[in-house]
């Protein structure tokens, strides 16, 4: 494939993995509303499909838009530093993972990882940010957690069949 319609296809999961930030938000807020921070990660099936298709870089800068365009549509700057750092951990984990395990792991582990590192990293964050990392934190973490192992799964499920379609060997 060549570099053009390597961009054209990378602009347009950007902008897909963006929609589905923001449709996720939405779904979210009914979902759990006792929960502000929770989400379904739908945008991470576009991840992953990026980690399994695309080279390093081109995933990363799907990643950082993807982190800083969703993030300041949906929450704002402060969404930008916890969405975007833990945007950024859970790549790297899930990059590492899948170029040196992927003949032991599924798209399900590369997701699960990438989930439980995407949580650790907010509150992490959450804690310097509001310099408050307490009971409640570690109480409200573990929940997300469990939250984050369900919803991995579905997004790893629904990435291992995605990526026996036709449509995904072109790129």
């Amino acid at each position: 494939m060549n570099n053009t319609k390597r961009i054209v296809l990378l602009s347009v999961l950007a902008a897909l993995a963006i929609c589905l930030s923001f449709f996720d938000k939405q779904i979210s807020t009914i979902a759990f509303p006792n929960l502000p921070q929770a989400k379904i990660g739908l945008a991470n099936i576009v991840i992953l499909l990026a980690i399994y298709k695309f080279s390093f870089k081109e995933s990363l800068i799907l990643v950082l838009l993807k982190a800083t365009i969703g993030n300041l549509l949906i929450g704002g700057f402060t969404a930008i530093i916890i969405g975007g750092s833990a945007s950024l951990i859970s790549f790297f984990g899930m990059y590492f993972l899948f170029k040196f395990l992927k003949n032991q792991l599924s798209g399900v582990g590369i997701s699960v990882v990438g989930g439980f590192l995407h949580i650790i990293t907010q509150l992490f964050v959450i804690g310097l940010l509001y310099i408050y990392i307490g009971e409640i934190l570690l109480y409200y973490g573990a929940v997300l957690v469990l939250l984050s192992l369900i919803t991995s799964i579905i997004i790893g499920l629904i990435m291992n069949k995605l990526i026996t379609y036709e449509f995904t060997k072109a790129f």
